[in-house]
């Protein structure tokens, strides 16, 4: 044997480069887009988790797919104190004492506002009742002068009919005279 053929593997040129690279991670060689690390939310062989992760899945993922959550910036669970993804609503929601007591007050706060709303309701509908009343009581003044407009319309035309015919009947006299 030679010089050359006695040299461990490891010390060639070619394995020495090889073994000085990074190795490489499962992201590397999955194919497609999105990532192969995620949060797991959901039953995960008969256990609650709420969320776990990031961890290193076997296929890469862009979108959730019950109970893995990708790891990207729109399905971040840091803005949360507890977090627990919402698979209908396909968000990470928070499950902490705070963000309930949160969720209380702002319920508490949108009974309040619908029950202003609510008297509100009611004193626009009073308005609206009065309205009405005006709008019925304008319609029967509105019923009597009728008869009477209709009785002064008659007599201006009366008046119009005897001053043409006493212009006329003027008229004849002035040129019979003449």
């Amino acid at each position: 044997m030679t010089e050359d053929q006695k040299q461990p593997v490891a010390n060639t040129a070619e394995n020495q480069d090889k073994s000085e690279q990074k190795p490489k991670t499962l992201g590397d060689i999955l194919p497609g887009e999105g990532t192969n690390l995620v949060y797991v939310s959901g039953m995960l062989q008969g256990q609650q988790v709420d969320c776990e992760g990031p961890i290193e899945y076997t296929r890469k993922l862009d979108h959730p797919q019950w109970p893995f959550i990708p790891a990207l910036p729109q399905y971040d669970p840091s803005k949360c104190k507890t977090p627990k993804f919402d698979w209908g609503k396909g968000e990470w929601v928070d499950e902490s004492e705070e963000a309930k007591e949160k969720e209380f007050t702002d319920l508490k706060l949108a009974v309040k506002n619908l029950q202003a709303n609510d008297q509100d309701t009611q004193g626009l509908a009073q308005k609206i009742d009065a309205i009405q009343q005006g709008q019925d009581q304008t319609t029967v003044v509105l019923g009597q002068l009728l008869p009477a407009v209709k009785e002064l319309t008659k007599f201006a035309a009366n008046l119009q009919n005897q001053e043409s015919t006493q212009a006329q009947e003027n008229t004849v006299k002035e040129e019979g005279n003449k």
